[in-house]
């Protein structure tokens, strides 16, 4: 049976954590949102497989305040059986708390692609429904030599050149500010939602750096992004966006080719940019920009388990 350990002893068994948002400083940050955050394991056996997970209004989910959540583990290559066992255990615990549902986000596949497989396939035949499918978008910075691939976006990156534009990080908060505004103004325009406030973000800077980036046109800011360094190997897109000014200045792929270049430097290997979908329903403008600009599209799932009630 699945038992609910303590903060100690779930991390002596899994002190690794296969991606950000499932770190303690993260669920900590964010437990308040949740009646009250479980830390699973099997207590038959030295545990290989592991869940933090919140609990609110009858429903177990992971993640409950992040783009997506997910399973410790202690090494890729663990057994598909044992991968079942776990997650039959988990509905048996969901069912004895009298509980409604299981939610559960899969990280995308650069963060580890063998134990997602064998996850999304288990999930599946456990009988987990998978809602319409995130296409996400990651870049190799490994494949960046300092140029786009695509001949279209090496000629609008060479027009904003032209337009002597500007790309810094920001240095203070007024700036921060701007930046945070610029791309809610974005946002709105395109109809898309953001879900955090600046407070929020800044917050999140008291657990992992936050960098705040902006591309100037003269004085103004034309262009801005948001990123987390929330993993060694992987930075994070939190937010981007231009505004009218901008876009005929070619200024998102400036900044994009300034972001490439400035974390390659820094030693990242991938960019993870998100999402390009809306509750699985493609944004084809921005699925298309990121694929013409290095992007590699792959699929984030997210399943639901209704537990019967016996």
């Amino acid at each position: 049976m699945l038992v609910e350990s303590g903060i100690i002893s779930y991390r002596q068994y899994f002190p690794v954590d296969p991606n950000p948002f499932i770190s303690e400083k993260f669920i900590e940050l964010n437990r308040y949102k949740v009646d009250r955050v479980v830390r699973l394991v099997d207590d038959s056996s030295q545990p290989v497989i592991g869940l933090v997970a919140g609990i609110k209004n009858g429903i177990l989910k992971s993640p409950f305040s992040a783009p997506f959540g997910g399973f410790h583990f202690r090494k890729e290559n663990i057994y598909s059986g044992e991968i079942d066992r776990f997650l039959q255990l988990l509905s048996d615990y969901a069912e004895s708390l009298l509980l409604n549902r299981i939610e559960i986000i899969t990280p995308p596949d650069i963060y580890h692609m063998t134990f997602n497989a064998k996850m999304v396939n288990s999930l599946v035949r456990q009988g987990y429904q998978p809602a319409l499918p995130e296409i996400t978008n990651w870049v190799d910075l490994t494949r960046f030599d300092g140029m786009f691939r695509q001949k279209n976006s090496r000629e609008y990156y060479r027009q904003a050149q032209r337009n002597n534009l500007v790309f810094s990080v920001a240095q203070n908060e007024r700036e921060k500010g701007i930046i945070y505004d610029l791309i809610c103004e974005n946002r709105s325009k395109f109809g898309r939602p953001i879900y955090m406030t600046l407070d929020n973000i800044l917050s999140t800077g008291e657990i992992w750096p936050v960098e705040f980036f902006k591309v100037e046109s003269g004085k103004n800011i034309v262009a801005s992004a948001i990123f987390y360094r929330n993993h060694n190997e992987i930075c994070y897109a939190v937010y981007w966006g231009d505004n009218d000014e901008g876009r005929p200045l070619r200024a998102m792929d400036f900044l994009l080719l300034n972001l490439f270049v400035y974390y390659k430097e820094a030693g990242f290997r991938y960019m993870d940019l998100g999402i390009s979908t809306e509750n699985g329903i493609p944004n084809e403008g921005l699925l298309r920009f990121k694929e013409s600009h290095e992007a590699i599209s792959s699929l984030r799932y997210r399943f639901i388990l209704d537990i019967k009630k016996s």
